[in-house]
């Protein structure tokens, strides 16, 4: 073999490897977000359809549409930051096997700033949208999510209600959690 033909194998050995770790790296986190997506985010999304109905908050709503985009960016960054320390908290405890405080700062911390944050993004994507900085990241995000979806297409639709026996189980046990709720699934 010619030194060019080595070295551009040996390019695309590293290229391989390098994406062979960087799977292993993020494969697991990305697989969670799958996880969280299917069940908060989505459940966030159906909830604040339900509760968009109330006069009350049909009226915060109203509100906050009519704030400029330099107010309504802080209002949404903080929960957006008090659901990632949240999230980082009951991580902590659930690694100390304090499950019960795990499962109570999940649901009550980060499960009320998910859906503050779904709530203030959903009437007011388009002022957030318009700082420049806040779209940019965006994007990124967007991006990753797009990565993310690809590369756990199979889990996705296993997690979601696939043909599988677990997909059917798990599928059935989120129409169960929307009915105690008060959701239709």
């Amino acid at each position: 073999m010619s030194q060019a033909g080595a070295k551009i194998l040996s390019t695309k050995r590293r290229r391989r490897g390098a994406r062979i770790v960087r799977n292993m790296v993020l494969l697991p986190p990305a697989l969670l977000y799958v996880i969280v997506e299917a069940v908060f985010w989505r459940g966030a999304k159906r909830l604040l359809r339900q509760a968009g109905r109330l006069r009350a908050v049909a009226g915060l709503q109203s509100g906050l549409e009519r704030l400029p985009a330099a107010a309504v960016l802080p209002l949404f960054l903080v929960p957006e930051i008090i659901s990632h320390l949240g999230g980082f908290w009951a991580s902590a405890l659930l690694v100390h096997r304090h499950l019960v405080g795990a499962l109570l700062v999940g649901l009550f911390v980060k499960g009320t700033a998910t859906i503050l944050e779904v709530w203030i993004y959903q009437s007011c994507e388009a002022k957030l949208l318009s700082v420049r900085w806040f779209a940019w990241v965006h994007g990124q995000a967007m991006r990753l999510k797009d990565w993310v979806d690809e590369a756990t297409k199979p889990a996705h639709r296993l997690i979601t209600g696939g043909r599988s026996a677990l997909g059917r189980r798990f599928g059935a046990l989120k129409t169960l959690v929307a009915r105690r709720i008060g959701i239709r699934p």
